[in-house]
């Protein structure tokens, strides 16, 4: 009950972001559960997002990372393609990164992220240093 009172404390803007945001995390991460990835990978393209005005890079990074915390096994890439998603209809170009690296048991983990102009937004790059790029998913049009 609390989180839904620190939301009704939320600016009508921020309410409006994260309510967007919630929705499309969800449904990116509906579709991973029930469609083949290369469904997945466009799903960002067809689910219906009206362009809106500019919205600073942090505010969507703010609403993704908010929302997915409440979306029970919202991944990685579950984030980066909604975030990949909301940049775009605010005007930025940006693109899904995933790389691989192979941790202390000789495992591979894969990860995802989103870069804009070269930058990653969910991490830090030096969270990014031990992984090597395997798929770039270019940047969606609004």
């Amino acid at each position: 009950m609390a989180a839904f009172h620190k939301f009704l404390r939320l600016s009508r803007e921020n309410r409006a972001l994260l309510a967007d945001a919630f929705a499309l995390v969800l449904a990116v991460r509906i579709a991973q559960w029930i469609l083949p990835w290369k469904v997945v990978v466009g799903t960002t393209k067809w689910l219906p997002l009206p362009m809106r005005s500019q919205v600073a890079i942090d505010r969507l990074v703010w609403a993704v990372r908010s929302s997915a915390a409440r979306i029970p096994h919202a991944t990685c890439l579950t984030k980066a393609l909604a975030l990949q998603r909301l940049l775009a209809r605010s005007g930025y170009v940006a693109s899904v990164e995933i790389g691989v690296t192979k941790n202390a048991g000789g495992n591979f983990e894969f990860h995802a992220w989103v870069e804009h102009q070269g930058e990653p937004l969910l991490e830090r790059p030096d969270e990014l240093a031990q992984y090597s790029r395997l798929l770039t998913v270019d940047a969606v049009s609004s």
